[in-house]
């Protein structure tokens, strides 16, 4: 007899207890792989190649998790809505809608100042080193920051600072 045409029947329980819930198919295997792949609204290219006993283990993990999300954390299923044809105008994107923009346009300027240089990374150091009175000061200033003057510019300005010190 060929594998198409036996009779077998699978039955894929969502919980370990003798009462949960199971879904059980009978039929050809060629049949039973089918009604398995609708049954869970499994992708068919992520069971494509697997023998139906893979199909099965995979079905039966979906099962067990759906159990344990509704059983442990409370979880319910929620319907997908419909998918939409894929002709005619593009779905409104809800951001734009809630902020009353345009679908291009953002609701922040992308760009603000395109010539701008970046903000230097130097300008708390810097600041720092101008606001100091004494030599002391300074001194103290590199030892409590000694990382930030491994940049030249920090540096030189440190040690223009100290000359106009003394």
């Amino acid at each position: 007899m060929s594998e198409n045409r036996r009779s077998v029947s699978v039955t894929i329980k969502y919980g370990k207890e003798e009462d949960e819930p199971c879904a059980v198919f009978e039929g050809t295997p060629q049949q039973i792989r089918e009604d398995i792949i609708e049954y869970f609204g499994m992708p068919r290219e992520s069971v494509e190649g697997l023998p139906l006993n893979e199909v099965v283990v995979n079905a039966t993990r979906t099962a067990q998790a759906l159990d344990l999300i509704r059983s442990q954390l409370g979880g319910v299923i929620i319907p997908q809505p419909e998918a939409k044809p894929a002709s005619g105008p593009e779905p409104a994107d809800p951001w734009a809608a809630a902020s009353g923009t345009a679908k291009s346009d953002p609701p922040w300027d992308p760009d603000p100042a395109p010539n701008a240089e970046p903000p230097n990374p130097n300008a708390w150091i810097l600041g720092e080193i101008e606001k100091q009175t004494t030599v002391e000061g300074l001194k103290k200033l590199w030892a409590e920051n000694q990382a930030m003057f491994a940049d030249s510019s920090v540096l030189a300005a440190w040690k223009a600072r100290g000359k106009s010190l003394r």
